[in-house]
């Protein structure tokens, strides 16, 4: 009875090493959403990609001065020797004098092409994809901690296998000397089941080390080493198919919307360069006031108003830039299919992951099942002579393996139903990081389009704290 018991104890490693995703944990065990949030918003990456966000509004804003005046103060100190005798009096003319002047001007653009226009929504449509790699980042560090929490999980799971295989071993290893002693089995057996134990631990420290590493990574993605014993939630409202699922993540891709933000971009660049093909007006105004200038020995003071008109009406670049803009427009373009035939192809490689996983748990556990009849089977077997230790040992050997194969395909499956959000993206918002961890709405190139000026300038931004 005492062999039996110790068995169905042993057997109870497997559910147990099973059902450590979905165990309750203790009050100060960190939950998976405490540790995914503290991934995103901590770990330097995040922050990198919000200083990029701010650091790219900033440029945005900085096209405000386009619609301002530019006011320039200006001077000169120096020499110079004018022979003009229809204008200078002989006492001036051809005499070398010092000369100076200072002044300010004012200079505001009336129209330029809709060059300023465009600027602006080259710049908001630049924000908004900013905006969207944030969101892409924190998606992928969602990931990151999600599969960092598990593979914790996983290896303290087959960390206790390892243990109890070793147990199970130095069970047999106590029943063979005593077979041994009783002269029932020869002494070579007892020699084999020392050889068994000393695999055992030896499979125990490959496993220990393998979670010290899992352990060091945790540390790297979410913060802080992992606490107390851990939980992964089950997660719901799965998509149906393939299908849908493909469906879902293009429209959701951030990838895909990054990708589109870049072919806006490209034709308001276009836009911006083909401007100089119409005229460049504004209004100029100033004040100067000089010391011997122009040859006269004396002060003078000048003020001046009135319209200013630039218009280039042929320049030889235009061919060539106007061909090279639309090639990179037609670059965007692509690059946007290519980011959504690649979105459509991880879904897919997501959605057979974790078919897979489904249907090789099923496999491990009716294998596992038959796997520990067998061990039973042949431990009576072994009492009554019938069996040979060898064999007893490679049944055990089986069962080790497949509960270990149970264990990681058990971690791998509830990892895949995460990929499978990620892949629609929408790992962030499960974890209610969706809004939280943005600074701004990737909105701006709308905003633009309606009021170039006062939607988009009314930005504000809060200090970092």
């Amino acid at each position: 009875m005492k062999v039996l018991f110790r068995y169905f104890q042993s057997a109870g490693i497997t559910c147990a090493v099973t059902l450590a995703l979905l165990a309750p944990a203790p009050a100060m065990a960190e939950s998976l959403k405490a540790a995914v949030r503290a991934a995103v918003t901590n770990n330097p990456a995040g922050q990198a990609a919000d200083a990029d966000v701010r650091a790219t509004l900033f440029e945005m804003l900085e096209l405000k001065g386009e619609y301002q005046p530019e006011v320039s103060l200006f001077g000169e100190v120096g020499g110079q020797i004018v022979d003009n005798p229809a204008t200078l009096s002989s006492a001036d003319n051809n005499r070398f004098r010092e000369t100076g002047q200072i002044g300010i001007g004012v200079e505001y653009t009336l129209f330029d092409g809709h060059r300023r226009e465009n600027l602006v929504y080259r710049n908001a449509t630049r924000l908004d994809a900013s905006i969207l790699r944030q969101m892409d980042a924190s998606e992928t560090l969602a990931l990151n901690a999600v599969e960092a929490y598990v593979d914790v999980i996983r290896l303290r799971g087959l960390s206790h296998l390892a243990a109890s295989n070793i147990a199970r071993h130095e069970e047999i290893g106590a029943q063979v000397r005593d077979l041994v002693n009783g002269g029932r089995l020869p002494r070579s057996d007892g020699f084999l089941v020392e050889d068994r134990i000393a695999a055992a631990r030896d499979a125990k420290i490959g496993i220990d080390q393998s979670l010290a590493n899992a352990h060091a990574r945790y540390i790297r993605v979410i913060g802080h080493p992992p606490k107390g014993k851990m939980k992964v939630p089950g997660v719901g409202s799965l998509p149906k198919n393939l299908r849908n699922l493909q469906g879902i993540a293009v429209r959701n891709s951030f990838r895909v919307q990054i990708a589109d933000k870049l072919a806006s971009e490209a034709k308001f660049d276009a836009r911006i360069k083909n401007a100089d093909r119409k005229p460049r007006v504004t209004l100029n105004a100033g004040v100067t006031h000089g010391v011997n200038r122009d040859g006269n020995s004396s002060n003078r003071s000048d003020a001046f108003v009135g319209f200013k008109m630039n218009w280039t009406l042929y320049n030889g670049r235009r061919p060539a830039r106007d061909a090279g803009a639309k090639e990179r427009i037609r670059q965007a373009e692509l690059e946007r299919r290519v980011a959504a035939d690649e979105v459509r192809e991880l879904a897919a490689r997501t959605w057979n992951g974790h078919v897979k996983y489904v249907e090789r748990s099923k496999l491990l556990d009716k294998q596992l099942r038959a796997n520990n009849l067998i061990v039973r089977q042949y431990r009576d077997e072994l009492t009554a002579a019938k069996r040979s230790l060898i064999d007893l040992l490679e049944a055990e050997r089986t069962v080790f393996n497949v509960r270990f194969q149970k264990a990681s395909s058990d971690a791998a499956l509830t990892f895949s139903r995460y990929r499978l959000l990620a892949a629609q993206s929408r790992l962030a918002a499960h974890f209610g990081l969706a809004q939280s961890n943005v600074i701004f709405a990737p909105h701006y190139e709308e905003k633009a389009l309606r009021s170039p000026r006062a939607a988009v300038f009314n930005t504000v931004v809060e200090p970092l704290r």
